[in-house]
């Protein structure tokens, strides 16, 4: 074990101050209040749950990330490593009988190990929402409308929703009978690692890595697999977009699977120019719930608050803080602040 200073940061934490944290708190006022505005309503979940919570809500190599620790009775607890999985457990055991369908929305951190890469961390700061007991496609592309809503009250105009569906990857999947050999090849899709999915399945792959795109990749995916569920639904959400004028703002990539092993049906990524790193994310999850005891459709998105706050800066659409005031005595300051101004008592 090195030697280190007392004084050191962890590696993959994060500390903010001053312009930082006042940003950070009002992308998640801004974007709380969208989410309000389309009635969802909060959920504040706990910091750490039992440790089958995630593996089961998250399942594959993200639950590697987990970080765990003995709880005091001996159990194996977990810090939140995804908020989904906790607002599965919270919903079937707390909220059965809530109408359906249910509109939550949260934010707080989630811990999870990731290997270093660029602009990577391990405490992932998250504003998000979901809509369970919603199986249509306006469920869909309601979660997709209210992220645009978001980041067009933030400032970024440009976002760019790139669509997949984790059963069109699956469906071309079909053919390789060895687990492993699957197993492997969404590893290397989640990574966009095309050479290293060719090598897996060999050239059945070459098309489903090749799907990305505009609107004409649907017609692509057609000839290379022809009409399934999967392109179907997607045709329809995307038409559906079409229709309320976001058609500029779509992408197809249909070797999009994401992270977790949940994601049922759509997936989606957001993007916009200048950040390198997505800035949200989401999708459906029709089989999460049922883990957890009840089956349930489900769909939601999170945005990162980390990413979106370090565009906003890059894009100089953040305002510093007001500077304060010298205040002379007690009076004086309890004035100003009657009058709403910023006071410093204490002089420097």
């Amino acid at each position: 074990m090195r030697h280190r200073s007392l004084l050191e940061i962890p590696s993959g934490v994060q500390c903010f101050l001053g312009d930082e944290a006042r940003l950070r708190r009002e992308i998640e006022r801004v974007a709380v209040e969208v989410f309000r505005g389309w009635s969802y309503e909060e959920i504040v979940l706990p910091l750490f749950d039992f440790d089958d919570v995630f593996t089961r809500g998250g399942g594959g190599s993200p639950a590697d990330g987990v970080y765990r620790f003995i709880g005091r009775d001996g159990e194996v607890m977990a810090l939140r490593a995804d908020f989904t999985a906790l607002v599965a457990k919270v919903v079937v055991s707390r909220l059965s009988r809530r109408e359906l369908p249910l509109r939550l929305l949260y934010g707080g951190e989630v811990l999870r190990y990731q290997p270093p890469r660029a602009g990577r961390r391990e405490e992932l700061f998250q504003v998000g929402l979901e809509l369970l007991g919603a199986g249509g496609v306006q469920a869909d592309v309601e979660v997709i409308l209210v992220a645009r809503e978001a980041l067009s009250k933030l400032g970024i105009d440009d976002a760019v929703f790139t669509l997949g569906h984790v059963g069109f990857a699956l469906d071309l999947l079909a053919g390789v009978e060895d687990p492993e050999k699957r197993v492997a090849a969404l590893e290397a899709l989640r990574r966009r690692d095309r050479d290293g999915v060719r090598r897996i399945v060999g050239n059945a792959s070459l098309d489903l890595t090749e799907l990305s795109g505009g609107a004409e990749v649907l017609e692509r995916a057609r000839d290379a697999a022809g009409s399934g569920e999967a392109l179907a639904r997607l045709e329809s959400i995307v038409s559906e977009l079409g229709t309320l004028g976001l058609g500029g703002q779509i992408r197809l990539d249909l070797s999009e699977v994401r992270d977790f092993d949940y994601y049922t049906g759509l997936v989606f990524e957001i993007h916009a120019q200048g950040s390198g790193l997505e800035l949200g994310g989401g999708g459906r999850y029709d089989s999460l719930l049922g883990r957890f005891g009840r089956e349930m459709p489900a769909v939601g998105f999170y945005l990162s608050l980390d990413r979106v706050s370090e565009l906003l800066v890059k894009r100089g659409l953040s305002s510093p803080e007001r500077e304060s005031s010298l205040a002379g005595s007690l009076n004086d300051a309890l004035a100003a602040r009657t009058r709403g101004e910023r006071v410093r008592l204490v002089k420097p």
